[in-house]
């Protein structure tokens, strides 16, 4: 009998426990020792906790600062007891505010993605914007939540780092065309030399992949218009010199061997001794040997 009322007891004393931990929590709360209540909550919380001590522990680590802590503790509200979703928001909202106030990119990536999930409509766009700007989202979810982002941007600085961000999480989705209009736009747009130079760099890399995979799938003509894009953005750069060759391929594709050969030689004129000079004159001589062999018949 005794053997078969210790699974009992044994339960029946954490219950016991972790509703002792939430009393104590609540004393040392309303004594106004928050660290206490702090330690309390958690040990309450640990396992699977009823919903109100989830509620306690976030404000009572909000008031603490332990910010991501906070927002973990009202997702899990919200997961534990739907009818009380709108507090959690609440909570949730509090803590981005101040992981935004604080610039605590965790908490705030905590806090906001809890609240994309519980009550998305409460997201600000600002707070959207912070979440971008702290670096920690995937290149899927940035791509995901540019538009939103862009619409909140308010100055113009803003929207070029909007735009550049945005294209660079859509390249490394693999959307290297709609990637390669923002990096355009922001080119046009901006005179920042450090914005310009992430915009050239991913529309480089954008462009010459484009136009090497048109050419690949027989489109010379859409392949010169992706490295002329490239070209435009900025000829002597390593992206505009390598265009430069992918260029003349497309023109000779086109039966253009004079706009080939222009291509080509403009791709050497920065420095003859290099790897893409080599390429490009590596080019030229197959044309001239290929169009010389008939004379010699």
């Amino acid at each position: 009998m005794i053997r078969r009322l210790a699974p009992l007891l044994l339960l029946a004393a954490c219950a016991g426990s972790a509703a002792d931990h939430e009393r104590l929590g609540d004393n040392a709360y309303a004594e106004g020792e928050y660290a206490t209540a702090l330690e309390e909550y958690r040990t309450a919380a640990r396992g699977t906790a009823e919903p109100g001590v989830y509620a306690k522990l976030g404000l009572v680590a909000l008031k603490t600062g332990n910010l991501n802590e906070a927002g973990e503790a009202y997702r899990l509200l919200a997961e534990a007891d739907k009818s009380r979703a709108t507090e959690a928001a609440r909570g949730l909202e509090q803590v981005a505010r101040e992981a935004e106030r604080a610039d605590a990119g965790a908490a705030l990536e905590t806090a906001v993605s809890a609240l994309r999930q519980v009550a998305p409509e409460r997201v600000t766009p600002r707070q959207t914007i912070a979440l971008l700007r702290s670096g920690r989202l995937e290149a899927g979810e940035v791509a995901a939540l540019g538009p939103l982002a862009l619409a909140a941007a308010g100055d113009a600085a803003a929207v070029d780092q909007m735009l550049v961000q945005y294209g660079a999480a859509l390249q490394k989705t693999t959307a290297c065309a709609e990637a390669a209009e923002l990096f355009q736009a922001a080119l046009r747009r901006s005179r920042d030399l450090a914005v310009r130079q992430r915009s050239g760099e991913g529309l480089g890399a954008c462009g010459l992949q484009l136009g090497r995979e048109a050419l690949l799938v027989g489109q010379p003509d859409r392949a010169v218009e992706w490295f002329a894009k490239v070209i435009a953005a900025d000829p002597a750069s390593d992206y505009g010199r390598l265009a430069l060759v992918g260029l003349g391929d497309a023109r000779l594709a086109q039966d253009d061997l004079l706009g080939a050969a222009l291509a080509w030689q403009d791709a050497m004129a920065a420095d003859p001794s290099d790897s893409v000079s080599s390429e490009a004159k590596m080019r030229l001589a197959r044309v001239a040997d290929a169009t010389a062999a008939p004379d010699s018949e």
